[in-house]
């Protein structure tokens, strides 16, 4: 998977509440402001910013919405519980994804993040970016991906760290 694929893109769907299953698409508010000049662009800018998704008043209902133009992995939502699903960036949040994966997925789910990374990608972020496994996730893994744990960044820090005594 390579990051040139990614192509990060949103647009307007606006629903006109008087007209049942009528649906307008706009790439950008400002086409939508000067085909409806009764709504002011910066005050609709406003309402849509800092991760908000819905504009609503009694005419009109506007949600801004992702445009999947890359593939996506796929993985239980539940194991995201605490994120946005669709906009979650999973190549540029791979450390994370993967990590996650590892602890909460079965075998199944690491088939699939071997389909959507590659097996060398996950290797690499074992070795050099994931510093936190459960134990029996590490011996896991160094099952699963052929993998010394010992070469295994998460298992290099485990070692490091002092344990106290009891």
């Amino acid at each position: 998977m390579s990051n040139s694929s990614i192509s990060k893109k949103e647009v307007y769907l606006v629903r006109w509440k008087q007209q049942k299953n009528h649906v307008e698409i706009f790439d950008n508010l400002e086409v939508f402001a000067a085909s409806y000049p009764r709504y002011d662009l910066s005050i609709l800018a406003d309402a849509l910013a800092f991760g908000k998704t819905v504009f609503e008043d009694e005419a009109v209902y506007i949600e801004k919405k992702a445009i999947v133009s890359a593939p996506k992995p796929d993985f239980p939502r539940m194991f995201f519980w605490e994120f946005n699903y669709d906009r979650i960036d999973w190549m540029a949040n791979a450390s994370t994804v993967i990590q996650r994966v590892l602890e909460r997925g079965s075998a199944k789910h690491w088939d699939e993040l071997v389909r959507y990374y590659s097996k060398d990608t996950i290797i690499n972020f074992l070795k050099e970016r994931i510093t936190f496994l459960p134990d029996e996730c590490i011996d896991e893994a160094s099952l699963f991906f052929n993998l010394n744990k010992e070469d295994m960044l998460c298992y290099k820090r485990k070692l490091s760290q002092k344990i106290p005594w009891l």
